[in-house]
């Protein structure tokens, strides 16, 4: 797979391993920071030699800065190359992160159109049950239930566990009760997918989607369900 190289520095951070990595003003990825905190998963960028390393150099996709603040930058097809040079299954999570990104920033502009929506008295007047959802998402947030059942999520509980698989949810302890808790990572939070909320709305895991993480959820749907199909498929072979 291909990706088109970006001119701008307009792009959104990608997610590795639960990690975020900000591109530079020339929309270069910075090898030497992703290898410095996954070690465990990559090597040094100055370790990876070859054909294919040469063949990013003569096209201008690598750029090694010396000193102190310096390091290797990439375009986001050398740091695709770079990724497969470490590991293929790398290679697949830095794939998954980028395509993860292209859709935030479709979302985004999707968001943009829906603000102006909204504006549209005919809104009110024609779709009052999409009006009062969107009222509720702008306000207190929905709850996971309630925004997977307007996405069309077909299967919530089993969706959180693929989204901590992919490194956009994590697990953490329950602080009171034996088990775990599944909830957006740092990143959705900060991008303002969801927000944090106490009990008093109902939601003991401690989260309420906005109207922009709804609009993030449906554009993954059919992501999600072809992954919970899937794993459901799996677990009834294993249960033969």
């Amino acid at each position: 797979m291909e990706f088109p190289v970006c001119n701008n520095s307009s792009l959104l951070p990608i997610t590795i391993a639960g990690q975020a990595f900000e591109p530079n003003h020339d929309s270069l990825w910075s090898l030497t920071k992703i290898n410095k905190i996954l070690p465990e998963l990559t090597k040094p960028p100055a370790q990876w030699r070859g054909r294919d390393r040469e063949y990013f150099d003569r096209c201008a996709d690598l750029h090694v800065v010396h000193g102190d603040q310096g390091g290797t930058w990439a375009t986001e097809r050398a740091t695709i190359a770079y990724a497969m040079a470490c590991s293929l299954d790398f290679y697949v999570m830095v794939v998954n992160a980028f395509v993860s990104m292209r859709n935030d920033a479709m979302m985004s502009a999707r968001m943009a159109s829906l603000a102006l929506a909204e504006k549209d008295q005919l809104l009110s007047v024609n779709m009052p049950k999409a009006a009062a959802l969107m009222h509720k998402a702008n306000t207190i947030g929905l709850s996971w239930s309630e925004a997977c059942r307007a996405a069309g999520v077909n299967h919530p509980q089993l969706a959180k566990s693929y989204l901590v698989y992919v490194g956009r949810f994590v697990s953490q302890d329950h602080p009171t009760e034996p088990r775990k808790v599944l909830r957006p990572n740092q990143l959705g939070f900060s991008r303002g997918y969801f927000k944090r909320c106490s009990t008093v709305y109902g939601n003991l895991e401690g989260f309420r989607v906005t109207a922009k993480g709804l609009v993030w959820l449906e554009g993954r749907i059919k992501e999600i369900n072809d992954a919970c199909r899937h794993e459901i498929a799996e677990r009834r072979k294993t249960s033969r």
